[in-house]
């Protein structure tokens, strides 16, 4: 449970089941009270008040999700989060506060960035120091393979008619998450793959939603990253869920496979027991996801990225608790349309006007 202050009220957040609730402050003793198991009676003691208050009191707070009832059995979300325990409340509190969110539609979103812009300007988007001497560089060598595929990653908005092939999509895979090394150590081996992680503890899992893959049912699957084989969960058209799990940015349902990436919590909490680990989840995550953007890239392919997500409709399709095991992005690709270099919205186009520091002289 976490107490803070929004304005004049006083939230009572438990970030295991995601209640908020209000609460007068002198609630909060009655929570102090039943720090462990009280019966009603001696809750009546410990407050000075009457038998009937202090079962409103109790039940009122049970139903609030604020108490748990021993006759009543743990919430399955109680469970999941004593896994990360060590890094509670610092850690469970931001994973619960930032799940649900109220995802803008086009319009508001439009209103709400011109109502900010009119409040006060955007900020500034690169850092320069004034006064600082300068030290011209000279141009970044960007002769090579490697080099055009970095400058030429998009987020693309439409998709081909196309398929993909299962050859390209195994290699976007393989070359995103395979294990590519086992490193013995001490406590059992552990893998080595393409992006870092923190103790090589790696706890970024790929769920791969098939709907337009030569030589691939349609369905879910889950990528086993050691023996690079697909496992299927279901055989269902994700089409329309696809739609629930990214709110108003369903063109992207549209793609020839979209790929959920999730974060195994335990095996990180197993090596660092303090919150800060659960920062690497996060950075790890934009790892994986930018080597399977430039992989696609390389492929010729046309691939996405998104976090504004449904988090608990893509968990229960992929049927995680989403505290051991969570959703943190989504990324995916589709042959690229015919007659564009690069098709950055659902209809229409936008110019990007080179940078003159890193055009060739």
């Amino acid at each position: 449970m976490v107490g803070y202050w929004r304005g004049s009220k006083l939230l009572a957040f438990n970030y295991a089941t995601g209640a908020n609730t209000a609460l007068a402050p002198s609630l909060w003793h009655v929570l102090h009270v039943c720090e462990d198991w009280r019966t009603a009676d001696q809750v009546k003691a410990a407050l000075d008040i009457s038998s009937v208050r202090a079962a409103d009191f109790v039940r009122a707070l049970a139903s609030y999700g604020l108490l748990q009832r021993s006759d009543a059995p743990e919430h399955p979300s109680d469970r999941s989060m004593s896994a990360i325990a060590e890094w509670n409340p610092a850690a469970g509190f931001f994973h619960a506060a930032t799940r649900h969110v109220r995802f803008l539609g086009p319009a508001a979103a439009a209103r709400l960035i011109r109502q900010r812009a009119r409040a006060r300007p955007m900020p500034a988007p690169v850092k320069r120091l004034r006064r600082a001497p300068i030290v011209r560089l000279p141009g970044p060598a960007e002769h090579g393979e490697f080099a055009a595929v970095l400058t030429s990653r998009r987020t693309w908005r439409r998709f081909g008619a196309a398929p993909v092939t299962l050859g390209d999509l195994s290699t976007a895979l393989g070359l995103t998450a395979g294990v590519r090394h086992w490193l013995a150590t001490p406590f059992g081996r552990v893998p080595m793959k393409t992006s870092p992680s923190g103790g090589a503890r790696h706890p970024i899992e790929l769920y791969v939603c098939a709907r337009d893959v030569k030589g691939l049912p349609r369905g879910l699957y889950h990528y086993a990253a050691d023996v690079h084989a697909l496992e299927r969960i279901h055989g269902e058209d994700m089409t329309d869920r696809l739609r629930v799990w990214m709110p108003h940015s369903g063109y992207f349902a549209k793609a020839a496979f979209v790929v959920a990436l999730t974060a195994v919590l335990d095996r990180q909490v197993w090596r660092y027991p303090y919150a800060r680990a659960y920062r690497a989840a996060l950075a790890e995550a934009g790892h994986v996801c930018q080597t399977f953007c430039l992989t696609a890239t390389w492929l010729g392919l046309a691939p996405f990225c998104l976090m504004g997500l449904d988090d608990a409709e893509i968990e229960k399709d992929l049927g995680i608790d989403g505290v051991r095991e969570t959703v943190l992005y989504v990324a995916g690709a589709g042959t690229r349309p015919r007659g564009t270099l690069w098709a950055p919205k659902p209809r229409g186009t936008i110019r990007a006007v080179p940078n003159p520091a890193f055009v060739p002289r």
